[in-house]
């Protein structure tokens, strides 16, 4: 627990230093969002940004882990942009702040391809297009998610 709490405070420093909220902690996940609860145009280059900011403070958190004899992680980030509906949602006795629609889904979807294609970084073709194209990515093999009927397509973030 201690390392994962360690963990997710060098990533929630990230996240929060690039204008994101951090959701919730679901197991070794975390759920961010940028642009919400205020909106922001720029909020797909923020995530992209606080996303290379993770993989950077990773990097040198595992070397630290590495020179104290523990085991290096990694992690795997998938960022995908839509509209969704953010507000407080729950029941009588507690509330949370989250974030519900299908845009939600496929960022989850596409951080579980990141596994697949053992890569850190995904980004969906809308988080693409709506960043500046001088960003460096590779675009990876289309594929098919749980959920959509058409393949998604998918970038590495270099």
């Amino acid at each position: 627990m201690r390392d994962l709490n360690a963990y997710f405070t060098e990533m929630e420093t990230a996240i929060r230093a690039h204008g994101g909220l951090v959701l919730q902690y679901i197991g070794d996940e975390i759920e961010a969002v940028f642009g919400a609860p205020i909106a922001s145009r720029d909020h797909a280059a923020m995530a992209v940004r606080a996303a290379l900011d993770m993989r950077g403070r990773l990097r040198a958190w595992n070397a630290r882990r590495e020179a104290a004899g523990k085991p290096a992680l990694r992690h795997g980030i998938g960022i995908h942009t839509g509209t969704v509906l953010a507000g407080n949602i729950g029941g009588a006795e507690r509330l949370s702040y989250a974030l519900v629609g299908d845009p939600v889904n496929l960022a989850s979807r596409i951080q579980g391809l990141t596994k697949d294609f053992k890569v850190d970084i995904l980004i969906s073709e809308a988080t693409r297009k709506s960043i500046d194209p001088s960003v460096p990515v590779e675009e990876l093999p289309a594929v098919r998610v749980k959920g959509r009927a058409e393949e998604v397509n998918v970038y590495k973030v270099v």
